[in-house]
């Protein structure tokens, strides 16, 4: 059964009292925060990284929408999906800093951060998923800011790249050498 939505109702739907506007600021950094880690991964030269992301979140969303939806938290799954995130985000540089230390041609460092990326897809799902949901029971105010949010998170990680161009050049061959001083 269909239950018919109340126009009215939802238009009136007022969003509570916040003079500082904290928890629009809360919405649209969870927005970034969602999909941050994902555009830097498949900004990356590799767009291997493309598909395992999203065929990881896509299958994990999937999973998560018809098996575990009703029956976990959606703050458990946004926090999960955090955490998540920053385990993905940290196995790279820390991979570099222990195991890669400038050498070239190695390649388990492929295979880590291929792996840091299926769970970075797996935290956007987690997140995306709990997060859309409970800005979907707010005012649409919020909805907008989770929105504006990712919107800004690609914007970011696109100033980031041109950063990285700018402050790295490319060599004949295709290799990035810093500049030199």
């Amino acid at each position: 059964m269909v239950v018919p939505l109340n126009r009215k109702k939802c238009l009136s739907l007022k969003s509570p009292d916040d003079s500082f506007h904290f928890a629009y600021i809360i919405y649209f950094t969870l927005g970034v925060g969602f999909l941050l880690p994902g555009n830097a991964f498949i900004t990356a030269v590799d767009r291997i990284f493309d598909v395992i992301y999203m065929v990881v979140a896509l299958v994990s969303l999937f999973v998560i929408f018809f098996f575990y939806a009703h029956k976990s938290l959606a703050s458990l799954r946004i926090n999960l999906g955090l955490l998540l995130f920053v385990i993905a985000l940290l196995m790279v540089p820390v991979l570099d800093l222990v195991y890669v230390k400038g050498q070239v041609g190695l390649t388990a460092e492929f295979d880590v951060t291929s792996g840091a990326v299926a769970l970075s897809g797996l935290g956007d799902a987690l997140m995306q998923g709990g997060l859309i949901g409970v800005s979907g029971e707010m005012p649409a105010r919020y909805m907008q800011a989770v929105v504006a949010g990712t919107a800004g998170s690609g914007v970011l990680v696109s100033l980031l790249r041109v950063l990285t161009k700018a402050v790295y050049p490319q060599d004949p061959d295709g290799d990035q050498v810093p500049r030199r001083a």
